[in-house]
């Protein structure tokens, strides 16, 4: 009785929450180091999961700390073999080297490093050999293996692994940008409506629960929370779903809003670093605004509520979905009245049943292949997207205070709904009004590509791309394209449209990804250079219905900057670069592409070329191109060289880099820094890593 009374004091559950809040403030800003030094070549751990994918293995190991590691299997009979020896729970002893984890380093790009630093993972080892130490011994992870075993590698054992694990490792990329382009991508974090949906099973559908009821559903979420993957929308649901579930079996009359805090503040203390999960981000808010929102709601219908669950569930992810990936779909409004109960009444619990019954896997597979076929038809009729560029976080503040402030507060509210319209408005609006002359070099490892924008205008030179080799099927998986990051940057900055594509030419390093974003993004004309089309600018030719070889003494201008080309064409394909001469108010600007030395002689000789700006650097900074007479009379006050990290090339030579230096060249390199933009509007230089 005392407890009850105390339970009901709602400074309790405020003080709590601001304490945790305080502590999450402070552990996200400790700067935990590696307890490796980084030069071991041998680590000892113990398997707590493992990925296979075409012939790379991908272990997450137990040692001192957590570790990645990555092993290439050369032959397909050493693949199978390590599958049936392999388990969790074994001990291996690995040998190898350990790396730093590498991203592009983009503007408002994902950052692999800062990923697995909130997951405490400091290195990656590039595994030689390996050999089992200790086979498991372990109960839990015996449970684990079994579980595993028992699903399937197929679509049906994908959807399974992530209603019943967590796991959303076995979807394709593909099908993942289509749900996130409906709007549905929040469906596959198990939410507290599927988690009542198994406490329901569990107790057999019975109203209320009792004492020991409760204790035996605890007993068997538990049980379930070992087996399944390390998710933080998972750790969300289950809080929620067992803190609410003690408050009804108690009928201790909690308040929504204190049983909400309780559950947030138990898990800011179990793992801060959840604030930075996206799927955490989206259920949280989802979850919590609908618990508020709906509690005291009579109901209108159940066609009336869901529609008013999906306003809801669309307006307060709106922000989440904004700054994380720069676009929202206001269709998933009527997209989600059909999918939430396809997914919650149907494909969720089809999951769950064929984990335990196989045999009825093939009716899941069914309504599987209906879901999806749907989602791939509405998302490539591409209607409905709307494309914000990324603004400072305290502008997305501002969208909750309008939020909450419309759900909320009883009076105003045709106002707030109008201030949140207004927000968007100006949110699309404010990069047209104020447009940049800008020159971004961006980050895509061993290639080029740079964006020039002006007066609402834009045009991409190169796209990078890395060579697919020939791999027999058994060895081939899924690789992330750089061509998908490209898009997301663009979109970031508000752009949907390239009014020029220029391709200096078609090797793949500098033309690889240009399929990829011709498929994302609007692109008007595609420039070509002189040369005989290779067979990758076959297909970007075909793809394009404005296509055209630009020639020595071709001209164009987008904005304020104006364009000439003044380089000649040669046999090969480097010598035959496009080199494009620009200028944009008392600035000279000069792209060489993958240009030699040859070329350079034919521009000295042919144009009266000095005292260049910004020189993007020939074929990286190889020693082929950028002489030490071409230097010389060009006078490059900024020299721009884009190479990968430690790529087999030795890209920018030694040699070039000490040319420019000499010449008192201002050189910005995307290995060293990054992402590289001048800003010609505000005369200003940003850096990824300064």
């Amino acid at each position: 009785m005392i407890l009850r009374k105390v339970l009901l004091f709602k400074s309790i559950y405020i003080t709590l929450f601001i304490i945790s809040l305080i502590y999450l403030v402070i552990y996200i800003n400790i700067d935990f180091t590696s307890k490796f030094e980084g030069s071991e070549t041998k680590v000892e751990g113990v398997i707590e999961s493992i990925e296979y994918q075409g012939n790379k293995m991908t272990l997450t190991l137990k040692t001192k700390e957590k570790l990645i590691a990555t092993y290439y299997f050369d032959t397909e009979e050493e693949l199978h073999k390590t599958k049936k020896e392999l388990s969790l729970g074994d001990t291996l002893t690995l040998k190898g080297e350990l790396n730093d984890p590498i991203s592009s380093k983009n503007f408002n790009g994902f950052s692999y490093p800062t990923y697995l630093k909130y997951q405490k993972i400091f290195y990656i080892m590039k595994v030689s050999d390996y050999y089992i130490k200790h086979k498991n011994s372990n109960i839990l992870y015996s449970i684990r293996n079994a579980v595993r075993s028992s699903i399937s590698n197929d679509k049906v054992g994908s959807y399974i692994k992530v209603f019943f694990l967590g796991d959303d490792t076995s979807f394709d990329t593909t099908l993942e940008e289509d749900f996130r382009n409906l709007g549905i991508s929040h469906l596959f974090a198990l939410s507290g409506t599927q988690i009542s949906f198994l406490i329901s099973i569990i107790t057999l559908r019975k109203k209320t629960i009792n004492l020991n009821n409760l204790l035996f559903v605890f007993c068997i979420l538990i049980c379930y929370y070992l087996i399944i993957e390390d998710c933080a929308a998972i750790d969300r649901a289950l809080i929620f779903s067992l803190v609410f579930s003690l408050n009804n079996t108690f009928n201790l009359n909690i308040r929504p809003l204190f049983l909400i805090l309780l559950s947030l503040s138990i898990l800011f203390f179990i793992n801060p670093y959840y604030i930075f999960d996206v799927g955490f981000q989206y259920s949280t808010v989802i979850s919590c605004t609908l618990i508020l929102y709906m509690n005291n709601k009579k109901s209108k219908g159940k066609i009336i509520d869901l529609l008013e669950v999906s306003w809801v569930s669309f307006l307060v992810s709106l922000p989440i979905s904004l700054y994380h990936f720069s676009y929202t779909n206001p269709l998933s409004i009527v997209y989600n009245l059909f999918y939430v109960p396809f997914i919650n009444v149907i494909i969720f619990p089809l999951s769950i049943i064929c984990f335990f019954i196989p045999y009825l896997s093939f009716i899941l597979e069914f309504f599987i292949n209906i879901f999806e076929g749907s989602v791939t038809f509405l998302s490539h009729f591409n209607i409905g997207y709307i494309t914000l560029a990324r603004f400072n976080i305290v502008y997305y503040l501002l969208y909750y205070i309008l939020i909450f402030s419309y759900l909320f507060v009883k009076a105003k509210k045709k106002i707030f709904l109008l201030l949140i319209f207004l927000l968007v408005i100006i949110h699309y609006s404010y990069p047209k009004i104020f447009p940049k002359d800008a020159l971004y070099m961006i980050d895509v490892g061993q290639g080029d590509s740079f964006l020039i924008t002006s007066n609402n205008k834009s045009m991409l030179i190169d796209t990078g791309g890395v060579m697919n080799y020939y791999q027999e099927e058994w060895m081939q998986y899924e690789k992330t394209s750089s061509g998908v990051y490209l898009v997301n940057f663009l979109k970031t900055l508000g752009i949907t449209k390239l009014d020029y594509l220029v391709l200096t030419h078609g090797d793949y390093d500098h033309a690889g990804e240009a399929l990829t974003i011709m498929d994302e993004i609007e692109v008007k004309n595609v420039f070509f250079n002189g040369n005989e089309l290779n067979t990758l600018e076959k297909k970007i030719w075909k793809s394009s219905s404005n296509h055209y070889k630009l020639t020595e003494g071709d001209s164009f201008i987008l904005g304020n900057f104006n364009f000439l080309v003044i380089s000649n064409t040669y046999p090969d394909e480097n010598d035959s670069s496009l080199v494009l001469y620009s200028t944009v108010y008392d600035k000279r600007l000069l792209f060489m592409g993958d240009a030699s030395i040859k070329n350079e002689k034919y521009i000295l000789d042919n144009y009266d070329i000095s005292d260049i700006a910004i020189l993007k650097v020939g074929h990286h900074g190889s020693r082929t191109s950028s002489s030490e007479e071409f230097i010389d009379k060009v006078n490059p006050t900024y020299a721009l060289v884009s190479a990968g990290v430690d790529n087999k090339f030795n890209h920018p030579h030694k040699e070039v880099i000490e040319r420019l230096e000499e010449n008192g060249s201002i050189i910005y390199n995307t290995q060293i820094n990054g992402m590289v933009m001048f800003d010609f509007t505000h005369d200003k230089i940003k850096t990824y890593i300064s």
